[in-house]
């Protein structure tokens, strides 16, 4: 093979006009591309790749108690019986608060021996919040509002005005009267 002969022997991808193996234009190419990750878009924004909402016509009440180890006080103390509780992610109701239990703060650290030590901080406090609300607990999870939660789960919390980033400590069906 020549060197003359050598661009006539090699199948070259793009030709002079611009078109893929001679056939497709790259521009259209990249057009089809952008109107793909457009569709995509628009299927995301519709719902189509949306978590899969849990629909159960056997709910009952449930009691839900949320945990977060260290929290500023005053977020605490804004904190009032039946204020409306939810998920502020995915905007699930979880009822109203029925009990508050506030101690000292859980702060974790190392000490010089390099062992991880609990100690309080000052103007923090841990919480636990007590929640009522309809729905289903089974061993699979927790089923309100349309979504499943799993004892464990992290969640951003609103309580009334207040916001907390805790997680689910325990959660049972409570007897009705």
């Amino acid at each position: 093979m020549s060197p003359k002969n050598y661009e006539k022997d090699v199948v070259t991808t793009i030709d002079k006009n611009g078109k893929l193996f001679g056939k497709v234009n790259i521009i259209d190419i990249i057009i089809i591309i952008l109107l793909l990750v457009v569709l995509a878009f628009a299927a995301y924004k519709l719902g189509f790749f949306a978590p899969k909402q849990v629909i159960s016509t056997e709910t009952s009440k449930i009691r839900v108690v949320f945990y977060q180890e260290e929290v500023n006080t005053f977020t605490v103390e804004n904190t009032n019986l039946d204020d409306p509780v939810s998920d502020a992610t995915q905007n699930s109701s979880f009822g109203k608060v029925v009990d508050i239990e506030s101690g000292e703060s859980a702060s974790w650290g190392v000490d010089r021996d390099g062992k991880q030590v609990m100690s309080a901080k000052d103007g923090y406090s841990s919480v636990y919040i007590t929640a009522e609300t309809t729905g289903t607990v089974r061993s699979t999870g927790i089923s309100t509002g349309g979504r499943n939660y799993y004892v464990g789960q992290l969640l951003t919390l609103r309580v009334g005005t207040s916001a907390y980033y805790c997680r689910i400590y325990s959660a049972e069906n409570v007897e009705e009267d």
